[in-house]
C-alpha cells in the first residue's frame, strides 16, 4: 500500500484536468498517482477542495486526518463495503453472547508473545543476556495467560499489565537519555513517549481501515469497554501489532532519531520523521506463525482483519498475529 503523508503547513490538495495534486507552500507540485492507496493529513493548516474529495472518494483512496498527537479523528471512506451485514450481525451476536472473551484472550496473548519476541530480537543485537532472559520472562506470562481458565476482562488485562511492566522496563534501558524516556506513559511529554503516541495513531488508522473493509464494526470491541465515539474493536485489534509495527522501528532508530517538541507538541518535521519510519516498517516483510511466507506488515494486518471477520461470520477458529523475528 502506498501512503502519502502531508504535514507541511500551507499545503493544499486540489483537482485539475482529471487528477489530484498537492501544492506545497514553497511551490512544489506533487501528483497523486494511481498507485496511491492512502493520504494522511497531519496538519490543521492543510487545505483540500471539495472536488478533490469527490475524486479521491470515487477512486477509493483513503483520506485520514490526524490530530496533533497522531490520533485519527476523521477519514473518508467509500460509501459501500462488501460483506458488512452478515459479518456485523455475527460480531454483535458473538460479543453479546460472551464469546468475545476468547478473542480478547487471543489478541492479548499475541501481543505479549510479540513483546517477548522483540526483547529477544533486541538482545541479539545488543548482546545483553539479561534482555534475552527478560524476553523469556515475558513469554512465560503469555504462556500462563494461554493456559488460564475462566478468564474475564479484568484477569486478561492483569496479565497484560504484568507483561507490560517488564517489557517497558527493558525498553526504557535502551533509549538514549536525551529522549527522556523512563517508561511508557501516554500522558508524558517526553519526546519518546510522544513519538510512540504518534506512531500508534498512524497504526490505528491502518487497523481501522482493515477492520471496516473486512465488514466489521470498529466501535464494538471485545476488551476495551464500548463507549460512544470510541473505536473499541480498533483499540483491541491494534494491540498485537504495537510491538512490531511501532515499538521495534522507533527503538531501533532511537539513537539517530531527532525529535523536537514545541509547546508540548511534536513539531511538523518530527511528525514527518516518525511517519516515515512507521510507514517504511509497515511495508517491510515479516513472517508469522500462521503462514510460512513473508508478507508486508500491512498485508498481515489486512489478513488478520479478514480472519477475525470470518470468525464472527462463520465461527471458524481465530489465531492472532504472532511474529517470527
Amino acid at each position: 500500500m502506498k501512503t502519502i503523508f502531508i504535514a507541511e503547513p500551507g499545503s493544499r490538495l486540489y483537482c485539475r484536468r482529471g487528477g489530484v495534486y498537492i501544492a506545497t507552500r514553497d511551490g512544489r507540485k506533487i501528483a497523486i498517482t494511481p498507485d496511491v492507496d492512502q493520504i494522511i493529513i497531519a496538519s490543521s493548516r492543510v487545505g483540500i477542495s471539495a472536488k478533490a474529495i469527490r475524486y479521491l472518494a470515487r477512486e477509493g483512496i483513503d483520506v485520514v486526518i490526524l490530530d496533533v498527537n497522531g490520533y485519527p479523528i476523521a477519514r473518508l471512506y467509500m460509501p459501500y463495503i462488501n460483506k458488512t451485514v452478515a459479518t456485523r450481525v455475527g460480531q454483535y451476536e458473538k460479543i453479546l453472547s460472551g464469546l468475545g472473551i476468547e478473542i480478547a484472550k487471543e489478541l492479548i496473548y499475541s501481543k505479549i508473545m510479540n513483546q517477548a519476541q522483540l526483547l529477544k530480537y533486541l538482545a541479539k543485537s545488543s548482546r545483553e543476556e539479561w534482555l534475552r532472559d527478560l524476553g523469556y520472562e515475558v513469554e512465560a506470562i503469555a504462556t500462563d495467560l494461554y493456559s488460564a481458565k475462566d478468564l474475564d476482562r479484568d484477569r486478561i488485562m492483569g496479565f497484560e499489565a504484568h507483561a507490560s511492566r517488564k517489557y517497558w522496563q527493558a525498553i526504557a534501558s535502551l533509549i538514549p537519555e536525551n529522549l527522556g524516556f523512563r517508561g511508557r506513559d501516554p500522558d508524558s511529554l517526553d519526546p519518546f513517549n510522544m513519538a510512540l503516541n504518534y506512531g500508534y495513531g498512524i497504526l490505528y488508522s491502518v487497523c481501522e481501515k482493515a477492520l471496516v473493509l473486512a465488514g466489521l464494526d470498529p466501535y464494538l470491541g471485545v476488551l476495551h469497554v464500548a463507549k460512544s465515539g470510541r473505536p473499541s474493536l480498533t483499540l483491541d485489534f491494534v494491540e498485537m501489532f504495537r510491538p512490531i509495527a511501532i515499538d521495534k522501528p522507533l527503538v531501533i532508530e532511537s539513537k539517530r532519531l531527532k525529535i523536537d517538541v514545541v509547546g508540548n507538541r511534536l513539531d511538523y518535521e518530527s511528525r514527518k520523521r516518525i511517519a516515515e519510519i512507521v510507514l517504511s516498517n509497515l511495508s517491510a516483510k515479516y513472517r508469522c506463525s500462521k503462514i510460512d511466507r513473508s508478507m508486508s506488515l500491512e498485508e498481515h494486518i489486512r489478513r488478520e482483519a479478514w480472519d477475525l471477520a470470518k470468525f464472527f461470520r462463520e465461527g471458524s477458529v481465530y489465531k492472532g498475529f504472532r511474529v517470527y523475528l
